[in-house]
C-alpha cells in the first residue's frame, strides 16, 4: 500500500492505552503555523499534552483503564519530526467497567458537509455507572455534560501551544479519501467544536476476531 500523502502544517497525535486485555488508540490531527517543528519541539508538545490533555481522559475513564503512551508526528514531509513517550496514567471512575467495544462517540464539527458520515472519535470513556437510569443504550445527561466540558478542554489544549517557532493553533480533520479514491492533496478542515453523542456506541474492532 502506498504511503499517505504529506499534509503541510499538520501533526498527528496518538494517545494510546490498555483496558485490561485490550489495546486502544485515539488519533487527533492538529494544525500549526510557523516553521515545521523539530524533534525537540514535538517532544515538548507531547510532554505538554501529557500534563494537560491526558488528565481530561483520566477523569472520564475507568480505574481499570490506563493511558500508556503518546506519539507526535509532523506530517508536513516524509522526514517530518517524530517523538513518542511512555506514561502510566489510570482513569479515576470507579464501579463496574464496560466491555472493550463500548465507546463514547464524539462528533468533530467542521464547516464542510460531505456524504458518508462525519469525523468522529471513539473514546474509551465511561463505566456502567455512567449509563442513564434504566437505560442500556443512553449515557447519563450529567456524564454527557461533563464529557462536553472535557472535550472542549482537549480541543483547547491540542490547538493552543507554542514551541520555538511553531504555533499549534487548531484541532483539524484530515480527509485522505473521496469517492473511494485516495486524494492527491488531503483536505484539512478546522474542528470548531466537539459534541459527544447521548447514544452508547460500539467500537467493534476493539474486540478483535480471536474467539469470535
Amino acid at each position: 500500500m502506498p504511503a499517505l500523502p504529506v499534509v503541510p502544517g499538520v501533526t498527528k497525535v496518538t494517545i494510546s492505552g490498555t483496558y485490561h486485555d485490550t489495546i486502544w488508540e485515539n488519533i487527533w490531527f492538529t494544525h500549526y503555523s510557523g516553521s515545521p517543528p523539530g524533534v525537540t519541539d514535538v517532544a515538548n508538545y507531547g510532554a505538554y499534552l501529557t500534563s494537560n490533555t491526558m488528565p481530561q481522559y483520566q477523569d472520564e475513564m475507568s480505574v481499570d483503564n490506563e493511558i500508556t503512551g503518546w506519539k507526535v508526528v509532523d506530517l508536513s514531509s516524509d522526514t517530518g519530526a517524530v517523538a513518542e513517550g511512555s506514561v502510566s496514567q489510570f482513569g479515576s471512575r470507579t464501579g463496574d467497567f464496560n466491555p472493550a467495544n463500548v465507546a463514547l462517540v464524539a462528533s468533530l464539527v467542521i464547516g464542510r458537509r460531505y456524504r458518508g458520515g462525519h469525523p468522529r472519535k471513539y473514546l474509551p470513556w465511561g463505566t456502567s455507572g455512567t449509563f442513564a437510569s434504566g437505560s442500556t443504550k443512553d449515557w447519563d445527561s450529567g456524564f454527557i455534560a461533563d464529557c462536553t466540558t472535557k472535550l472542549e478542554s482537549i480541543r483547547g489544549f491540542l490547538g493552543g501551544h507554542v514551541e520555538g517557532s511553531t504555533t499549534w493553533d487548531n484541532v483539524v480533520n484530515v480527509s485522505y479519501n473521496t469517492a473511494h479514491a485516495r486524494r492527491v492533496t488531503p483536505v484539512v478542515d478546522v474542528v470548531t467544536s466537539i459534541v459527544p453523542k447521548v447514544r452508547v456506541c460500539s467500537q467493534r474492532r476493539r474486540l478483535g476476531k480471536v474467539g469470535g
